[in-house]
């Protein structure tokens, strides 16, 4: 896939790449407005550097008070390693992560996080691409982010996408604007080819050069009043998505909102979890038409972050308690206690002591 418009930015990660890959540690946070093109440039990060092993985590919205959640989804490929770090590194990261009885030493899990990403690197060049990163619960990105500012000749390069939201000092960052007028408008006519002149420039003034609004308002039927409208552009976009949504089959609307609470992105989770809920395999089909979702190699991505937010937020209450027990029984391998804990304190309306002894 192209970048219309990114070239900047590009050479920028291209550097951070090519330093990692000669043994220098490297760490950037691409930070912007919702839509403005943050996970594409964390998707050419990945294309762009073939030679060397992928890390990916993310902030997840309804993970944000779980301690250490997003640094468990970072790190958990390599949670066979833990056993190789300082016995006080390991001894506080398996705490963390609920895996032994530890008390809570943030620096300690911060030189583990530095340690453990270092282990990896020993086998080659290490990319990690945490998306969302405004998502993270406090812990994992202060975690993170005492790794990041340590970074020396591991072979590492960390790559954050996040929100003006996300405190970050001491780590370099690259603003990501809107698209000036001539590449948005460069992408609209790639995007929506039959598009009229008015209606065009009338859709390249509301997005502000923001890349998924040109590829999202011609989509919508009502396009043209909203381009009009003063809204601010991620109500916008996220109005796209629930008007699109809504039209979906009830049961890929089910669907969605199951894979939108799903924090690892694992299909045979998601349809185990839907088929608890009486939903079958053919109702991710709609939504796969759609764009909302992909799927391969046993596992499910959402098109865009804010894609996952739209089917997680557009659901009622009593729905989202549904889905998070459904994912809670479907979790029953003993490796995933973690997340099967996670999803039934989200299900409970109140304490609940069985759950919180967990």
């Amino acid at each position: 896939m192209v970048l219309v418009g990114r070239e900047r930015e590009q050479a920028e990660i291209a550097a951070l790449i090519g330093q990692a890959a000669a043994g220098r540690s490297g760490s950037l946070i691409l930070r912007g407005e919702p839509g403005i093109g943050k996970s594409a440039l964390l998707e050419h990060a990945a294309r762009s550097a073939p030679g060397m092993r992928p890390l990916r985590g993310t902030g997840i919205e309804t993970e944000a008070e779980l301690p250490f959640a997003a640094l468990h989804l970072l790190l958990r490929p390599a949670l066979d390693r833990i056993g190789r770090l300082p016995a006080p590194q390991a001894r506080a990261l398996e705490g963390a992560f609920g895996l032994s009885a530890a008390p809570e030493d943030r620096f300690l899990i911060g030189l583990a996080a530095l340690s453990l990403l270092t282990e990896l690197a020993e086998d080659g060049p290490l990319l990690c691409l945490i998306d969302d990163a405004q998502w993270m619960d406090r812990p994992s990105a202060e975690a993170l982010l005492f790794a990041a500012r340590r970074l020396h000749s591991e072979g590492i390069a960390l790559l954050f996408a996040a929100r003006d939201v996300f405190p970050a000092h001491g780590v370099p960052e690259l603003r990501i604007d809107g698209l000036d007028r001539q590449a948005a408008g460069d992408l609209l006519r790639g995007c929506t080819p039959g598009l009229g002149p008015a209606a065009r420039d009338r859709i390249l003034a509301a997005s502000g050069g923001n890349p998924l609004a040109l590829i999202e308002l011609p989509r919508m039927s009502d396009a043209l009043r909203h381009a009009r409208e003063e809204l601010p552009l991620p109500r916008r976009i996220q109005e796209a998505y629930e008007a699109r949504i809504a039209v979906l089959p009830p049961a890929t609307q089910t669907m969605l909102l199951v894979a939108a609470l799903d924090d690892a992105g694992d299909l045979d989770v998601v349809l185990r979890a839907a088929g608890m809920l009486e939903l079958d395999a053919a109702a991710l089909g709609p939504a796969e038409r759609a764009g909302f979702v992909t799927t391969a190699g046993g596992r499910l991505a959402f098109g865009h972050p804010l894609m996952r937010t739209a089917a997680a937020r557009r659901a009622a209450y009593d729905e989202r308690l549904a889905a998070h027990r459904a994912l809670a029984a479907a979790l029953d391998d003993e490796q995933d206690a973690d997340r099967r804990a996670w999803h039934l304190a989200a299900a409970v309306t109140g304490r609940d002591e069985p759950i919180a002894a967990a």
